[in-house]
Order: structure tokens, then sequence, then C-alpha cells
């Protein structure tokens, strides 16, 4: 039975699986690289390592969640990280969003260990984390993952086994395919219907009810006509998404027409200062191209200036 823990990266998805992983009793120990944010959780009992080496010592289980592959070249693989701690009997488990290739050299470098791995990433943002309702995949070995499995219900509604090492990595990738053509649709609709001088509150209307309707939608629709854009998934972090998946399904011959769509407009919005904002913010790339912005009331048509060679910079801070 797993009794302890160490947590590595308290970031948007980290910080609530942590909070969760506390809440449901385990010993737990935490690093963060910024150690400001281990604070509140030292306050509530955990242990706080000063590097991922010093947070994996006589613990069952190492899991972690970063924000992109070098994070965890540096994390795992790094001076004063996992592998040059971890031990015989150990289980690692990484949640970050990665190409399966980075989890399958993981896998490789934590079996010379004599190490149980799994990849173990998530769907859902910030408020799902927080609130233990994240859907989770997995994969790995079969009793390896029976065992753990237990502790991810903690922190998802649902937990879905993949299979070998690898197969969930890959799983997260196809999804964040399907969420960012859905984030795409998504604001390319409400951009025509604000052109089109529809009640954009009568089009989310139809959004919640219609056969095309999803939560992605119906939620990021109703925050885009509030002008709501605060971070649940970062923009900036879709777009390192969409170049991951553009690198595995190169890797497979395997066409993705629509994703270099969008991920043109996703560097668009980007380039325009919006990286920290929500993933929803894309729509903002597309609003500067229509002269258009989208609200729920007093929604407002912007007319486009002509462009000279002495406006040119200063319409391209403006929407």
């Amino acid at each position: 039975m797993i009794k302890t823990i160490s947590y590595l990266g308290l970031g948007t998805m980290g910080n609530g699986m942590a909070s969760n992983l506390l809440k449901a009793g385990y010993e737990l120990t935490v690093w963060n690289r910024s150690a400001a944010k281990c604070e509140p959780f030292a306050r509530k009992g955990a242990r706080v390592a000063g590097t991922p080496a010093d947070a994996v010592r006589d613990v069952d289980l190492v899991m972690y969640s970063l924000s992109n592959d070098q994070a965890v070249e540096d994390v795992v693989f790094g001076k004063k990280g996992i592998l040059s701690e971890i031990k015989e009997g150990q289980i690692a488990m990484d949640m970050s969003t990665v190409l399966p290739a980075t989890s399958l050299r993981e896998q490789e470098a934590y079996t010379k260990h004599g190490v149980d791995f799994l990849d173990a990433p998530v769907f859902g943002s910030k408020q799902e984390s927080a609130d233990a309702k994240l859907w989770i995949m997995a994969a790995g070995n079969k009793a390896i993952f029976e065992k753990v499995k237990p502790v991810l219900e903690h922190l998802g509604q649902t937990v879905h086994y993949f299979g070998k090492n690898g197969n969930a990595a890959t799983m997260k990738l196809v999804g964040n395919l399907i969420v960012a053509l859905e984030m795409e649709a998504l604001a390319e609709g409400l951009v025509l219907a604000q052109k089109a001088g529809l009640d954009l509150n009568t089009v989310m209307e139809v959004v919640k009810v219609a056969d095309f309707r999803s939560p992605l939608l119906v939620s990021n629709g109703q925050n885009i006509l509030k002008r709501d854009f605060s971070p649940s998934f970062a923009l900036k972090l879709m777009l390192k998404d969409a170049g991951l998946i553009e690198k595995f399904a190169g890797s497979l011959q395997s066409p993705i027409p629509t994703l270099r769509v969008v991920e043109k407009n996703l560097a668009s919005a980007v380039a325009l200062g919006f990286g920290n904002e929500n993933a929803s913010a894309v729509i903002k790339a597309l609003e500067k191209e229509a002269g258009a912005e989208v609200r729920g009331t007093r929604p407002a048509t912007l007319t486009p200036k002509k462009r000279t060679e002495g406006n040119q910079n200063a319409n391209q801070s403006t929407l």
C-alpha cells in the first residue's frame, strides 16, 4: 500500500493534485522550482524538499507534473535530478504533457534503476485539478497501475488504462489535438456571429443545447462573452502542445492540416501578447483580423484603420 508520496511541480495542475493528496491523508513531500509555491503545503504539514533528488528519498511514489519536455529532462535526468537518488522498488509517475518518446526514454532510464514507471497525463484544467475531477490516463505495467490506481482516484473522476508505456502520453496528444480544433472552431464561430450581428447570448444558448455542444465550448464561450481570459490552460501552453502534436504526427506521417491553421492563429495571439491568458484568447488574433470584438453585451465593431508604414506598428498592438 502506498503511504508516502512526493509531488514535484506545483503549477496550475500540480498545485491542485498535491493539495488533494494531502487531503486524502498521504504523507507528502513537495518540490517546486520556485520555492515560494511550497510554503502553503509546508503550513499544512508537507515536507519541502530542496532538490528533486531530495524529494524522492524515502517515499513509495514519485509524481510530477512539469511544463514541457525540457523541464522533464532537467528534473528527471539533470544534476540532483530524480534519477540521481531514486532507488529500486520505488514507483515514478510522469503526469506532464510530453512526447511519447520522452516517456519511453524515462521508462528505459527508470528500468535501469529497478524503478517502475507510468506515464499518466490528465485532461482537465485548473478547476478540475482543484476539485479532484480530472480525467486521468495511465500506461505501463498493469500490476503497478493497479497499485497506484487508488491514489489516482483521489485526483480524478475517471482513470483509464492504456497498456504499454507511451500510450497514455499519445492519448494526451490526441485529446489536445481535439481541444485545439474545438477552441479554434468556437473562436471562428463567435467572430462570424459577431460580424453578422447576431445576439451572442442567444448564440450561446444554442451552443449549450445543440448536437455539437460540449462542456469545453460552453464554458469557454461564456467566458469569452464576459471577456474573462483568466488562465485555466494558458495559450502559450496550447501553442507548445500544438508543436508536440505536429512533431508526433509527422513521425507517423499522419495528416493534421487543420492543426497547422490553428497553430498559426495560436502563434499570432501569443505574438500579440496574450500567451499568459487562457487558451480561448486565440480569438483575439481573429478579432484583430476581423476588426471586431466579441462581447455578450454592448457588442462593439471596430473599424480597422488603413495600414500605412506610419501606423503599422501601432495597429499590431491594437484590436
